[in-house]
Protein backbone atom coordinates (compact mmCIF):
# COMPACT_ATOMS: atom_id res chain seq x y z
CA UNK A 1 0.00 0.00 0.00
CA UNK A 2 1.55 3.20 -0.94
CA UNK A 3 1.55 6.60 0.66
CA UNK A 4 0.82 9.38 -1.11
CA UNK A 5 3.41 12.39 0.35
CA UNK A 6 1.63 15.55 -0.24
CA UNK A 7 3.47 18.84 -0.46
CA UNK A 8 1.77 20.41 3.14
CA UNK A 9 2.27 17.28 4.84
CA UNK A 10 6.06 17.38 3.81
CA UNK A 11 6.36 20.88 4.44
CA UNK A 12 4.59 20.83 7.95
CA UNK A 13 6.77 18.29 8.87
CA UNK A 14 9.80 20.42 7.86
CA UNK A 15 8.57 23.21 9.96
CA UNK A 16 8.24 21.09 12.52
CA UNK A 17 11.79 19.69 12.62
CA UNK A 18 13.01 23.06 11.60
CA UNK A 19 11.68 24.22 15.12
CA UNK A 20 13.27 22.04 16.87
CA UNK A 21 16.79 22.52 15.70
CA UNK A 22 16.48 26.57 15.95
CA UNK A 23 15.47 25.57 19.52
CA UNK A 24 18.47 23.36 19.97
CA UNK A 25 20.31 26.35 18.74
CA UNK A 26 19.00 28.31 21.60
CA UNK A 27 19.23 25.75 24.26
CA UNK A 28 23.07 25.53 23.42
CA UNK A 29 23.59 29.43 23.19
CA UNK A 30 21.99 29.72 26.43
CA UNK A 31 24.06 26.88 28.36
CA UNK A 32 27.03 29.35 26.57
CA UNK A 33 26.03 31.94 28.56
CA UNK A 34 25.07 30.31 31.67
CA UNK A 35 27.66 27.53 31.88
CA UNK A 36 24.95 25.59 33.43
CA UNK A 37 24.01 21.85 32.61
CA UNK A 38 20.74 22.21 33.24
CA UNK A 39 18.01 25.28 34.00
CA UNK A 40 15.38 23.37 35.22
CA UNK A 41 14.83 20.40 37.10
CA UNK A 42 12.69 18.85 34.00
CA UNK A 43 15.80 18.71 31.89
CA UNK A 44 17.70 16.43 34.45
CA UNK A 45 15.56 15.28 37.97
CA UNK A 46 18.35 13.10 39.53
CA UNK A 47 21.14 15.97 39.35
CA UNK A 48 18.78 19.23 40.32
CA UNK A 49 17.75 17.13 43.62
CA UNK A 50 21.33 16.19 44.50
CA UNK A 51 22.03 19.89 43.44
CA UNK A 52 19.36 21.01 46.10
CA UNK A 53 20.40 18.80 48.79
CA UNK A 54 24.19 20.32 48.09
CA UNK A 55 22.80 24.04 48.39
CA UNK A 56 20.46 23.30 50.91
CA UNK A 57 23.79 22.24 53.02
CA UNK A 58 26.06 25.34 51.56
CA UNK A 59 23.48 27.74 52.36
CA UNK A 60 23.21 25.87 56.02
CA UNK A 61 26.94 26.02 56.02
CA UNK A 62 26.74 29.63 55.27
CA UNK A 63 24.39 30.43 58.64
CA UNK A 64 27.16 28.53 60.61
CA UNK A 65 29.82 31.01 59.46
CA UNK A 66 27.67 33.93 60.25
CA UNK A 67 26.88 32.92 63.38
CA UNK A 68 30.52 32.12 64.73
CA UNK A 69 32.16 35.16 62.86
CA UNK A 70 29.67 37.10 65.39
CA UNK A 71 30.46 35.33 68.17
CA UNK A 72 34.07 35.31 67.39
CA UNK A 73 33.75 38.97 66.84
CA UNK A 74 31.67 39.44 70.36
CA UNK A 75 34.27 37.25 72.06
CA UNK A 76 37.56 38.72 70.86
CA UNK A 77 35.70 42.20 72.04
CA UNK A 78 35.35 40.76 75.49
CA UNK A 79 38.59 39.34 75.67
CA UNK A 80 40.50 42.60 74.27
CA UNK A 81 38.70 44.45 77.30
CA UNK A 82 39.48 41.89 79.75
CA UNK A 83 43.04 42.00 78.76
CA UNK A 84 42.88 45.31 79.76
CA UNK A 85 42.24 44.63 83.04
CA UNK A 86 44.33 41.99 83.21
CA UNK A 87 47.35 43.29 81.78
CA UNK A 88 46.17 47.11 82.40
CA UNK A 89 46.77 49.88 80.15
CA UNK A 90 48.36 53.42 80.32
CA UNK A 91 45.82 54.43 83.19
CA UNK A 92 45.72 51.46 85.48
CA UNK A 93 47.83 49.01 86.49
CA UNK A 94 47.67 45.56 85.56
CA UNK A 95 46.26 42.85 87.95
CA UNK A 96 50.10 41.52 88.40
CA UNK A 97 51.11 44.35 89.37
CA UNK A 98 48.32 45.23 91.98
CA UNK A 99 49.21 42.05 93.07
CA UNK A 100 52.96 42.80 93.77
CA UNK A 101 51.61 46.04 95.14
CA UNK A 102 49.64 44.24 98.00
CA UNK A 103 52.49 41.54 98.57
CA UNK A 104 54.26 44.58 100.50
CA UNK A 105 51.30 46.09 101.62
CA UNK A 106 52.83 45.51 105.76
CA UNK A 107 55.69 47.86 104.53
CA UNK A 108 54.96 50.24 102.34
CA UNK A 109 57.67 54.00 102.31
CA UNK A 110 55.58 56.94 103.18
CA UNK A 111 52.39 57.52 101.82
CA UNK A 112 52.73 54.26 99.34
CA UNK A 113 49.41 52.96 101.00
CA UNK A 114 47.62 56.37 100.25
CA UNK A 115 48.79 55.91 96.16
CA UNK A 116 47.77 52.12 96.43
CA UNK A 117 44.56 53.03 97.33
CA UNK A 118 43.65 55.59 94.69
CA UNK A 119 45.24 52.72 91.97
CA UNK A 120 43.03 49.87 93.82
CA UNK A 121 39.69 51.98 93.78
CA UNK A 122 40.86 53.30 89.88
CA UNK A 123 41.21 49.57 89.07
CA UNK A 124 37.71 48.75 90.20
CA UNK A 125 36.26 51.08 88.44
CA UNK A 126 38.45 50.00 85.23
CA UNK A 127 37.02 46.88 85.79
CA UNK A 128 33.26 47.84 85.91
CA UNK A 129 33.78 49.95 82.79
CA UNK A 130 35.43 46.87 80.93
CA UNK A 131 32.92 44.45 81.91
CA UNK A 132 30.36 46.97 80.74
CA UNK A 133 32.03 46.69 77.39
CA UNK A 134 29.67 46.36 74.04
CA UNK A 135 29.45 44.78 70.57
CA UNK A 136 27.02 45.65 68.00
CA UNK A 137 24.95 47.37 70.38
CA UNK A 138 25.16 43.82 72.65
CA UNK A 139 26.57 43.99 76.33
CA UNK A 140 29.45 41.13 75.91
CA UNK A 141 28.95 40.09 79.81
CA UNK A 142 25.25 40.69 80.12
CA UNK A 143 24.58 37.09 79.84
CA UNK A 144 21.62 36.34 78.12
CA UNK A 145 20.25 40.12 78.66
CA UNK A 146 22.70 41.91 76.31
CA UNK A 147 20.50 45.22 75.85
CA UNK A 148 21.27 46.00 79.38
CA UNK A 149 23.89 47.25 80.99
CA UNK A 150 25.29 44.43 83.41
CA UNK A 151 27.30 46.25 86.05
CA UNK A 152 26.52 49.46 87.71
CA UNK A 153 26.86 50.71 91.35
CA UNK A 154 23.90 51.48 93.45
CA UNK A 155 23.26 54.59 95.47
CA UNK A 156 25.16 52.97 98.83
CA UNK A 157 28.45 51.88 96.69
CA UNK A 158 27.20 48.35 96.79
CA UNK A 159 27.90 47.09 93.12
CA UNK A 160 25.13 45.53 91.19
CA UNK A 161 24.54 43.36 88.18
CA UNK A 162 21.55 43.48 86.36
CA UNK A 163 19.97 45.25 89.22
CA UNK A 164 21.15 42.50 92.20
CA UNK A 165 24.17 43.15 94.39
CA UNK A 166 26.55 40.80 93.57
CA UNK A 167 27.75 40.69 97.56
CA UNK A 168 24.27 38.96 98.38
CA UNK A 169 24.39 36.04 101.01
CA UNK A 170 23.66 32.31 99.72
CA UNK A 171 20.23 31.27 100.92
CA UNK A 172 18.74 35.07 99.57
CA UNK A 173 16.49 35.67 96.94
CA UNK A 174 19.04 37.71 95.51
CA UNK A 175 21.48 35.39 95.77
CA UNK A 176 19.40 32.41 93.78
CA UNK A 177 18.91 35.46 91.14
CA UNK A 178 22.50 35.41 90.28
CA UNK A 179 23.07 32.23 90.59
CA UNK A 180 20.48 31.39 87.88
CA UNK A 181 21.96 34.45 85.84
CA UNK A 182 25.52 32.95 86.28
CA UNK A 183 24.19 29.65 84.95
CA UNK A 184 22.18 31.14 81.63
CA UNK A 185 22.49 29.48 78.31
CA UNK A 186 21.98 31.18 75.10
CA UNK A 187 22.85 28.07 72.27
CA UNK A 188 23.91 29.05 69.46
CA UNK A 189 24.30 26.65 66.20
CA UNK A 190 27.61 26.71 65.01
CA UNK A 191 27.55 23.49 62.80
CA UNK A 192 27.80 21.22 65.72
CA UNK A 193 25.00 19.17 65.06
CA UNK A 194 22.31 20.80 67.39
CA UNK A 195 20.59 17.87 68.92
CA UNK A 196 17.69 17.94 71.85
CA UNK A 197 17.81 15.17 74.65
CA UNK A 198 14.39 13.29 75.33
CA UNK A 199 13.13 16.14 77.35
CA UNK A 200 13.69 18.76 74.98
CA UNK A 201 16.43 20.24 76.25
CA UNK A 202 19.12 21.20 73.84
CA UNK A 203 22.38 18.83 74.28
CA UNK A 204 25.59 21.28 75.36
CA UNK A 205 27.80 19.31 72.76
CA UNK A 206 25.41 20.30 69.73
CA UNK A 207 25.88 23.62 70.19
CA UNK A 208 27.64 26.73 71.57
CA UNK A 209 26.71 28.56 74.51
CA UNK A 210 26.98 32.80 73.69
CA UNK A 211 25.77 33.66 77.57
CA UNK A 212 28.65 35.11 78.96
CA UNK A 213 28.30 36.10 82.54
CA UNK A 214 30.67 39.12 83.80
CA UNK A 215 29.69 37.55 87.75
CA UNK A 216 31.41 34.55 86.32
CA UNK A 217 34.77 36.23 86.14
CA UNK A 218 34.52 38.77 89.34
CA UNK A 219 32.86 36.89 91.04
CA UNK A 220 29.70 36.88 93.06
CA UNK A 221 27.63 36.05 96.71
CA UNK A 222 29.71 36.34 100.49
CA UNK A 223 32.72 33.38 101.44
CA UNK A 224 33.17 31.77 104.67
CA UNK A 225 34.18 34.69 106.23
CA UNK A 226 31.00 37.09 105.08
CA UNK A 227 33.37 39.00 102.87
CA UNK A 228 32.72 39.65 99.06
CA UNK A 229 34.11 37.44 96.43
CA UNK A 230 34.20 40.09 93.59
CA UNK A 231 36.80 41.12 92.77
CA UNK A 232 35.79 45.26 92.04
CA UNK A 233 34.12 45.34 95.46
CA UNK A 234 37.18 43.82 97.42
CA UNK A 235 39.32 46.32 95.63
CA UNK A 236 36.88 49.24 96.15
CA UNK A 237 36.89 48.48 99.73
CA UNK A 238 40.37 48.07 100.42
CA UNK A 239 40.71 50.71 98.48
CA UNK A 240 39.17 53.29 100.68
CA UNK A 241 40.94 51.77 103.56
CA UNK A 242 44.01 52.72 102.00
CA UNK A 243 42.93 55.66 100.78
CA UNK A 244 42.54 56.72 104.66
CA UNK A 245 45.77 55.88 106.01
CA UNK A 246 47.75 58.65 106.98
CA UNK A 247 49.50 60.41 103.73
CA UNK A 248 52.92 61.07 105.09
CA UNK A 249 53.48 57.94 107.56
CA UNK A 250 50.56 55.36 106.00
CA UNK A 251 49.63 54.38 109.10
CA UNK A 252 46.03 53.01 108.93
CA UNK A 253 43.43 54.69 110.88
CA UNK A 254 40.58 53.77 113.14
CA UNK A 255 42.08 49.58 113.45
CA UNK A 256 41.59 49.23 109.50
CA UNK A 257 45.15 47.10 109.42
CA UNK A 258 43.97 43.80 110.23
CA UNK A 259 41.17 44.18 107.65
CA UNK A 260 42.84 45.54 105.17
CA UNK A 261 45.46 42.18 105.21
CA UNK A 262 42.57 40.43 104.96
CA UNK A 263 41.22 42.44 101.85
CA UNK A 264 44.47 42.00 100.48
CA UNK A 265 44.53 38.33 100.96
CA UNK A 266 41.31 37.54 98.93
CA UNK A 267 41.58 40.19 96.59
CA UNK A 268 45.05 38.29 95.27
CA UNK A 269 42.89 34.57 95.13
CA UNK A 270 39.93 36.57 93.16
CA UNK A 271 43.04 38.16 91.08
CA UNK A 272 43.95 34.63 90.16
CA UNK A 273 39.93 33.41 89.15
CA UNK A 274 39.90 36.78 87.05
CA UNK A 275 43.13 35.36 85.62
CA UNK A 276 42.03 32.46 84.65
CA UNK A 277 38.54 33.24 83.16
CA UNK A 278 40.64 35.21 80.86
CA UNK A 279 42.56 32.38 79.83
CA UNK A 280 39.44 30.43 79.31
CA UNK A 281 38.00 33.03 77.31
CA UNK A 282 40.90 33.32 74.81
CA UNK A 283 40.53 29.12 74.64
CA UNK A 284 36.88 29.72 73.08
CA UNK A 285 37.95 32.33 70.84
CA UNK A 286 40.39 29.64 69.54
CA UNK A 287 37.61 26.91 69.32
CA UNK A 288 35.83 29.15 67.44
CA UNK A 289 38.61 30.06 64.89
CA UNK A 290 39.16 26.62 64.32
CA UNK A 291 35.52 25.81 63.75
CA UNK A 292 35.24 29.22 61.39
CA UNK A 293 37.82 27.13 59.37
CA UNK A 294 36.56 23.84 59.04
CA UNK A 295 33.52 25.36 58.36
CA UNK A 296 34.51 27.66 55.46
CA UNK A 297 36.70 24.41 53.87
CA UNK A 298 33.37 22.50 54.39
CA UNK A 299 31.55 25.33 52.44
CA UNK A 300 34.40 25.21 49.49
CA UNK A 301 34.20 21.65 49.09
CA UNK A 302 30.17 21.81 48.74
CA UNK A 303 30.58 24.32 46.41
CA UNK A 304 33.09 22.50 44.10
CA UNK A 305 30.67 19.80 44.17
CA UNK A 306 27.93 22.04 42.98
CA UNK A 307 29.65 23.38 40.44
CA UNK A 308 31.14 19.97 39.23
CA UNK A 309 27.26 18.95 39.04
CA UNK A 310 25.48 22.06 37.40
CA UNK A 311 28.49 23.64 35.85
CA UNK A 312 28.75 22.80 31.74
CA UNK A 313 32.40 22.46 30.52
CA UNK A 314 32.86 25.59 28.32
CA UNK A 315 34.82 24.25 25.89
CA UNK A 316 31.55 21.49 25.64
CA UNK A 317 29.03 24.15 25.27
CA UNK A 318 31.08 25.92 23.01
CA UNK A 319 31.48 22.94 20.76
CA UNK A 320 27.47 21.81 21.01
CA UNK A 321 26.36 25.30 20.26
CA UNK A 322 28.45 25.72 17.06
CA UNK A 323 26.84 22.05 16.16
CA UNK A 324 23.94 23.10 16.65
CA UNK A 325 24.02 26.43 14.46
CA UNK A 326 25.83 23.58 11.38
CA UNK A 327 22.86 21.59 11.96
CA UNK A 328 20.37 24.54 11.74
CA UNK A 329 22.36 26.04 8.75
CA UNK A 330 22.12 22.48 7.16
CA UNK A 331 18.64 22.31 7.56
CA UNK A 332 17.89 25.30 5.68
CA UNK A 333 19.48 24.44 2.99
CA UNK A 334 17.33 21.32 2.68
CA UNK A 335 14.64 23.24 3.40
CA UNK A 336 15.80 25.63 0.54
CA UNK A 337 15.92 22.72 -1.62
CA UNK A 338 12.73 21.07 -0.99
CA UNK A 339 10.99 24.58 -1.33
CA UNK A 340 12.42 24.98 -4.64
CA UNK A 341 11.63 21.63 -6.05
CA UNK A 342 8.02 21.19 -4.93
CA UNK A 343 7.09 25.12 -6.74
CA UNK A 344 9.32 23.77 -9.65
CA UNK A 345 6.76 20.53 -9.93
CA UNK A 346 3.62 22.53 -9.13
CA UNK A 347 4.48 25.04 -12.01
CA UNK A 348 4.83 22.28 -14.54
Amino acid sequence: MAFRITTNGLMRSYRTSLGKVNAKVYDTMERVQTTRNFSTSAEDPAAASKAFQLRRSYWRAQDHIDNTKYLLNKLQMGWSSTDAVVDGDGHVPSLDAISTSLAAINDPIGGGRVLLGRDLIEKAESVVMCMNVRYNDEFVFAGIDGMNVPFSWGENGELLYRGVDVSAAEGTEDFDKLQKMASETGYVDVGLGLEEDENGDIIDSSAFNSSIAGIEFLGYGLDEDGESKNLAVLMNELGNILMDCDPDTGEYTGGGEVRANTLARKILDSVARVQEQHVALSSKSEYLQVNLEQLENTQYTLNEEIADLEQMDPALSVTEMYWAQYCYQAALKIGNDLVSQTLFDYLK
